[in-house]
């Protein structure tokens, strides 16, 4: 059975913006944060084991297990970020941003941060999972995800595969280790109590959130990277979302100090120095992190 409906590009960015040192800030919108944990999605006769609905600027995403359909993924349409659980015993929690994030004070003065933007979705069944797919532009240039949905281990794990793929022209400012991210983890850490992420990693290596500032420097050259979930007194079960890219990158991030907990204010990023015509990574969503791949 095929499913494919489309969705309208709308609104603006719709999560904060994590700048580093040597930026100007911009203003920040604040993304809505999901509940604490994902609802039950009400199924319709012959959905099979997917169940992708519309509400507002979301598209959210359940799979069948048993008689309900509890949601593992959503889509903010209106800012490309992606959000995937393991199951309903999970809490939301990091934003995996699907179009690149990039600096070009050319295309997006005047703080030169384009990170953002609507995105139009359709989607299919292919065999036994969900394939989204997204497109949209941003700062000049035309951007194609595609997002295949495996099937979840539910409480255990949920993976999806990420190609991408840009057309156009771009002059890139000249920023080390950050100038074009084909990845970006958006996430929160305020206070050891009060965290989406409690700590990052990368190549193997533990990675401190600090208050204010790099969460490592000189970037880490990777294909690995994460931000460890859990639970704190803001959020039970906050998963761990892990991403192995098709190349190693310049793996870094930056908080940015918040004191309110509906703020995305880390950034956990792969970046090239130079535009990437194409590009290829998995994620995976765990409670735990036991299965990252590190010993």
């Amino acid at each position: 059975m095929l499913l494919i409906i489309m969705l309208s590009l709308v609104g603006c960015m719709g999560a904060t913006t994590i700048t580093s040192p040597t930026s100007t800030p911009a203003p920040t919108p604040t993304q809505t944060r999901a509940p604490a944990h994902a609802p039950t999605v009400t199924p319709q006769a012959d959905a099979g084991p997917w169940r992708v609905i519309e509400v507002g600027e979301e598209v959210q995403i359940a799979y069948r297990q048993g008689a309900n359909y509890p949601q593992v993924a959503v889509l903010h349409t209106s800012s490309s970020y992606f959000r995937l659980i393991p199951g309903p015993s999970a809490g939301w929690g990091t934003s995996v941003v699907l179009l690149p994030s990039f600096w070009s004070q050319a295309r997006c003065a005047p703080t030169g941060l384009c990170q953002g933007a609507p995105v139009r979705a359709a989607w299919e069944l292919m065999d036994a999972d969900l394939l989204l797919k997204v497109t949209g532009e941003i700062g000049g240039l035309v951007v194609t995800v595609d997002v295949r949905i495996m099937p979840p281990e539910f409480d255990q794990a949920l993976s999806a595969t990420v190609s991408g793929s840009v057309t156009g022209e771009l002059s890139l400012d000249e920023r080390p280790g950050e100038a074009f991210k084909v990845v970006f983890l958006s996430s929160m850490w305020i206070a050891p109590t009060m965290w989406d992420a409690q700590q990052a990693g990368a190549e193997c290596r533990t990675l401190a959130l600090p208050g204010e500032g790099w969460i490592v420097q000189p970037p880490i050259t990777t294909t690995q990277l994460w931000l460890e979930g859990g639970s704190s007194t803001w959020k039970p079960n906050a998963p761990t979302i892990a991403i192995t890219l098709d190349r190693p990158l310049a793996v870094t991030g930056w908080v940015t100090p918040s004191n309110d907990p509906n703020d995305d204010n880390v950034g956990f990023w792969a970046a090239a120095d130079a535009v990437l015509p194409a590009w290829r990574y998995t994620i995976t969503a765990l409670l735990g992190t036991e299965r990252i791949g590190c010993d």
